[in-house]
């Protein structure tokens, strides 16, 4: 994956994201059904969006494959010096590798998988995915990082990131499949056990990185959050160094120059 064409960050001579790390679910989990209750009711499990792409019925058993990419080591150091804003890396990071190319991979997976003799769908791309706000904040009906904490790769942490072996500065991506892949287990019981904060009481390294003070001990506020990273400074910020006005600037402040930003800390 580092040599394909489009993770090739060439203002910075590297790539937008190191190899992967994957994680497998059984589509009959019964945490996907818990989800509908933590996450919201109108997040969906891996058989209702087989169901809706498929028709009624079109599948029994299956797997979700989740797939975490880390940010480069280039990108996030050029972050780590931020303060107010994240960097011109990030922003053109945020365009190019999360807006395309990340874009890509749930169909390329697809296409591997179908070339196998199996049916596949990657539900970001999905018609019945949608996004809403619920009273928590922004939302939708597919959280990739519930799925993959799923998928045992990881847990949350205070800023309602997910922290996996290769830290919080990671994006997502999933495809759910009825091929039957042998699921990953989850490698701890407590779903916030790789935060520092949660597990040992002894981090608020993103409650200081945070720009607008939207994370606190009590938490993160999302629309706070939201509100930032998508309002009208942060896009005008992406356009002047050539990113797309719609991706935003971004932000990954929290995601960086902390002791998640690239390993799991706890371990």
């Amino acid at each position: 994956m580092l040599n394909a064409p489009g993770n090739q960050f060439r203002e910075m001579d590297g790539h937008f994201y190191d190899e992967p790390i994957v994680g497998i679910a059984s589509a009959d989990d019964p945490l996907f059904t818990d989800y509908k209750t933590i996450v919201d009711n109108r997040h969906l499990t891996p058989k209702e969006v087989f169901d809706l792409e498929f028709g009624n019925g079109s599948v029994h058993g299956g797997s979700v494959i989740s797939v975490a990419l880390p940010v480069s080591e280039k990108i996030r150091k050029s972050n780590r010096r931020q303060k107010d804003w994240p960097s011109k890396e990030w922003i053109l990071y945020r365009s190019f590798g999360d807006e395309v190319f990340l874009e890509t991979i749930g169909p390329y997976m697809e296409k591997l998988i179908t070339e196998m003799g199996y049916r596949a769908i990657t539900p970001h791309h999905a018609k019945c995915y949608a996004t809403f706000v619920a009273p928590t904040g922004p939302c939708s009906n597919w959280s990739e990082r519930h799925i993959a904490y799923a998928a045992g790769l990881g847990t949350f942490s205070l800023n309602d990131g997910f922290i996996t072996e290769k830290g919080m500065a990671v994006r997502f991506v999933s495809v759910i499949t009825d091929l039957i892949l042998e699921a990953d287990c989850r490698r701890t019981k407590d779903y916030r056990a790789n935060c520092l904060f949660y597990s040992l009481g002894s981090c608020s390294a993103c409650i200081k990185r945070c720009p607008i003070g939207a994370i606190t001990e009590a938490g993160h506020d999302k629309l706070a959050c939201y509100a930032y990273v998508y309002g009208e400074a942060s896009s005008q910020l992406a356009v002047s160094h050539g990113g797309f006005a719609k991706a935003g600037a971004g932000c990954g402040l929290c995601q960086t120059g902390t002791p998640c930003e690239y390993k799991n800390p706890v371990t």
